[in-house]
């Protein structure tokens, strides 16, 4: 990966509760003219996953002259490897896809100016966007196609749980302030810790019919399906973006472009598993919760295969032209992967649930007890090439 060597670091934390008092020496060092100026704090979309602000002078009234700084959710770094996201972006800068980083410090990093506002869900050209994006991204080179990373990290995950890796389990066990902070107290008020998860064992009792042995069986289950017979449908394997939530894309009014701004979910995986995060994206933001209808799905494939630069031929003929065959084969495959990314977002949501009790009002724990749910739901059809008896 390309090296960050030449990019300044400061040994220093960044209170995101007083972000404009730590960060202020910092934003100096980048821009020393700002040193005597009042500045605007400007949050960057609304997703939970997501700390983005961007900085400017209050008396330009520039946003696009200002930077962007991104905080680290607290103690990411049990399941991050920061210093590989920033090699990455590194790269994505050669390749214009990232801004460039300015300066780093110990749990964040400033960058160039991000252009453009948070995409509209309801706007009829948001698709069209991700699916153009999408299929720019996917065009990155890889030094590397062997592997499907993805599993690599399911597994990475239930170890935290299993205890196979002890670094959860001991961060949990560190002492922690027992007076209660404002945000823990606002969490009271407004009922979402009515029941408190303090440790691995009581989250497992939280789950009553799943337990982290289980899950662990099963995330080898997933790892033989995977390898042994999703590799016969010769899809290519792409470093994918796998957050697709509608945050993480800003639109661009003058160049009528999307442009990413999260890249910490990256990994090596088959392409469709984009695609299918996308769809379930499309899941949280209707009023019925329900997986786009196969109409919605066939659109938004004709438009990714439009700008699509992948070897697809054992899938579809001519990728300007899909059959509706072709759609209605690229669907059901899409639908059989619906499981594998539901489990990989619900051990996520438990990690920040355990390690950001009293630093997020959002409530992780039930936000993963509902992608679990959504899992085992699920899990029966991409399980079915081990049992092919089975009823689907």
């Amino acid at each position: 990966m390309s090296s960050i060597s030449n990019i300044p670091h400061e040994s220093i934390e960044i209170d995101i509760g007083s972000l404009e008092l730590s960060a202020s020496r910092l934003i100096c060092l980048i821009k020393p003219t700002w040193i005597k100026k009042n500045l605007i704090f400007k949050k960057l979309g609304t997703d939970f996953n997501n700390t983005y602000y961007s900085i400017y002078p209050s008396d330009t009234d520039d946003e696009q002259s200002g930077i962007v700084i991104k905080i680290y959710s607290v103690n990411s770094d049990v399941y991050t490897d920061h210093k590989k996201e920033l090699e990455l972006m590194n790269e994505f800068i050669h390749h214009g896809i990232a801004p460039r980083l300015l300066l780093t410090f110990n749990n964040g990093y400033f960058s160039n100016y991000i252009h453009g506002n948070i995409l509209d869900t309801n706007d009829e050209h948001t698709p069209q966007l991700i699916a153009h994006k999408l299929a720019e991204f996917h065009s990155f080179p890889l030094k590397s196609t062997n592997s499907i990373d993805f599993i690599d990290k399911l597994q990475q995950f239930i170890d935290l749980f299993t205890k196979k890796n002890v670094t959860l389990d001991e961060k949990l066990k560190e002492p922690h302030e027992d007076n209660p902070t404002f945000l823990s107290s606002l969490k009271s008020a407004i009922g979402l810790n009515t029941i408190q998860i303090e440790t691995l064992d009581q989250l497992e009792l939280q789950l009553k019919d799943t337990s982290w042995a289980e899950l662990s069986t099963e995330i080898n289950f997933i790892r033989t399906v995977l390898n042994e017979h999703w590799s016969k449908h010769n899809l290519p394997i792409v470093l994918c973006l796998n957050n697709l939530h509608i945050d993480n894309f800003l639109y661009n009014s003058i160049t009528k472009t999307a442009t990413i701004i999260d890249f910490a979910h990256c990994l090596n995986n088959y392409f469709l598993f984009d695609i299918v995060s996308y769809f379930l994206e499309l899941t949280r933001n209707n009023s019925e919760n329900k997986y786009p209808e196969r109409h919605i799905q066939k659109l938004f494939l004709i438009e990714y295969l439009k700008q699509t630069s992948l070897n697809l031929s054992s899938l579809v003929y001519d990728h300007l032209k899909p059959t509706d065959m072709e759609l209605e084969r690229l669907c059901d495959l899409c639908g059989l992967l619906i499981a594998p990314i539901h489990l990989y977002w619900a051990l996520w949501a438990f990690i920040q649930g355990l390690l950001n009790k009293s630093n997020s009002t959002f409530d992780y724990i039930k936000y993963g007890e509902t992608r679990l749910h959504e899992y085992q739901k699920y899990k029966q059809n991409f399980f079915l090439p081990l049992y092919p008896h089975a009823t689907n």
